[in-house]
């Protein structure tokens, strides 16, 4: 196969992992989401929303920053293991990062919401009792 094709299964495998995981992950993580903000519901929906929109910028600009757009130096016309090694890293490389940032949320993400919390009843505290 020439050098293009094998590029464009990768650029397709990398965008299949975008559009299936991110909900994939999404679907799954409301309910923790929903756990870890139980004080503050609508606090938790927008936490959700802006990780989303995270979530597709850092991987779009994944895809596009390792997207080749002319073969390289020393590959050959068809396609050989340095350029099947090239793609499989590229693919592997995004699930890792993919892995990594869903860790990184996932532990983060009680600590925020207890910051997030706790301003709240800082707001609420400083206003004073409520009028009966």
């Amino acid at each position: 196969m020439v050098w293009w094709v094998l590029e464009l299964i990768t650029f397709g495998g990398l965008l299949l992992a975008l559009i299936a995981l991110g909900p994939l992950i999404k679907r799954f993580g409301r309910s923790y989401a929903a756990d870890v903000f139980r004080a503050n519901p609508r606090t938790g929906k927008s936490y959700i929303v802006l990780m989303d929109i995270a979530y597709y910028l850092i991987f779009s600009a994944y895809i596009l920053f390792t997207t080749v757009f002319e073969q390289q130096a020393g590959w050959a016309e068809t396609v050989n293991a340095e350029q099947l090694r090239y793609g499989s890293l590229r693919i592997g490389g995004m699930l890792l990062i993919m892995g990594i940032l869903h860790g990184a949320n996932v532990l983060s993400l009680p600590i925020i919401g207890r910051l997030l919390g706790l301003g709240r009843r800082l707001d609420e505290d400083a206003r004073g009792p409520k009028a009966p």
